[in-house]
């Protein structure tokens, strides 16, 4: 099969913040950041539950807490922010158009033509809603599925599986 997919991609705010949202999770300091808030808190909870002077382990982990809520807090609006100014790029208001073969990925617009060859791809990761074809360790082309009907969806599918990348797909 050396067939050739087309699909014009949708740019639906909702899709790119949860993608955002997940790009940044991934981050092993994130990862570290949100364990040792979930580490504290059980500790916390268990001096509490377990000792009579509760009153001062609340103070004392006051600021803690207010840092555990101000910082996912503040990640999530900057991540909003990220999300609402890259959707307004020109770029993205041209009629795109990205063309998928067995040799590379394109994606065209009036004024812009960018090729990928699967050579250069570092992983393709499926979601439920989407397809994440990373061009970089921690910089992804996103490919929803609500822009592909079920005979795309399959070519696709059988293209992605037939690289010889790295790749979690469904």
């Amino acid at each position: 099969m050396n067939k050739e997919i087309v699909i014009k991609p949708n740019f639906v705010f909702k899709d790119y913040f949860k993608v955002n949202l997940y790009m940044l999770i991934r981050k092993p300091f994130i990862i570290i950041l949100i364990s040792l808030t979930i580490l504290i808190i059980v500790f916390t909870s268990l001096a509490y539950f377990t000792t009579n002077n509760s009153e001062n382990i609340f103070k004392a982990m006051k600021p803690f807490y207010i840092f555990s809520i101000l910082f996912p807090t503040l990640l999530i609006f900057k991540i909003y922010g990220f999300t609402k100014k890259s959707l307004e790029s020109p770029k993205l208001k041209e009629d795109i158009k990205i063309c998928f073969t067995h040799d590379y990925f394109e994606e065209t617009g009036q004024t812009f033509s960018v090729k990928y060859s699967w050579s250069e791809i570092f992983k393709i990761v499926e979601k439920k809603e989407w397809f994440l074809i990373f061009i970089e360790k921690n910089r992804a082309k996103i490919i929803r599925k609500a822009d592909l009907n079920t005979e795309q969806l399959k070519d696709l599918k059988f293209i992605f599986r037939s690289l010889p990348i790295k790749k979690n797909l469904k």
